[in-house]
């Protein structure tokens, strides 16, 4: 596992690359929803910094302070860091997988998937308030049903209409 700022600087350079820009909040939601992935896809996690639910759905607090700075602008450069980390060939490919399927999103799309009924902030939410931290696994169990239900999706036959 590595600091969370490491896979944000992974979001940020990817946006650079792809000249598209990206927010405080997209960071906290892409880097959040890369974990959960990881957890589910590659039975471990990415980050070591904990999650916490925010009224706008999952924070990583050691990253939200890294980049208050920017409040809700667009974070323009990499987060200084001390030691360098790098991610293993399989973490980086599913960083670049998240960020393909999701760097579309605003902010606002990406905090309401969080929001949504049953997801680990919501029942973190509700068990125990805001600002409480969201259970690891609650996040895997949460992503591993999303696989699955992406899995039967894909192996449901098309639905046509049979002639009569």
């Amino acid at each position: 596992m590595v600091r969370a700022t490491t896979i944000a600087n992974t979001f940020i350079e990817l946006a650079k690359r792809d000249g598209v820009s990206i927010t405080n909040m997209q960071l906290q939601k892409l880097v959040y929803i890369a974990h959960g992935w990881s957890l589910a896809l590659l039975s471990r996690g990415l980050i070591q910094d904990r999650v916490e639910a925010w009224q706008w759905g999952p924070v990583i607090p050691s990253l939200y302070r890294n980049l208050s700075r920017y409040g809700a602008g667009e974070v323009d450069s990499t987060i200084p860091m001390l030691g360098e980390q790098n991610l293993k060939p399989e973490e980086q490919a599913l960083v670049e997988s998240v960020w393909k399927s999701y760097n579309q999103m605003s902010a606002f799309t990406l905090s309401t998937i969080t929001h949504q009924e049953n997801t680990p902030w919501s029942r973190t939410v509700k068990e125990s308030g805001l600002r409480s931290v969201i259970p690891e696994g609650d996040i895997t169990e949460y992503h591993r049903d999303l696989c699955d239900e992406q899995i039967r999706r894909k192996r449901e036959p098309a639905n046509t209409q049979s002639d009569q």
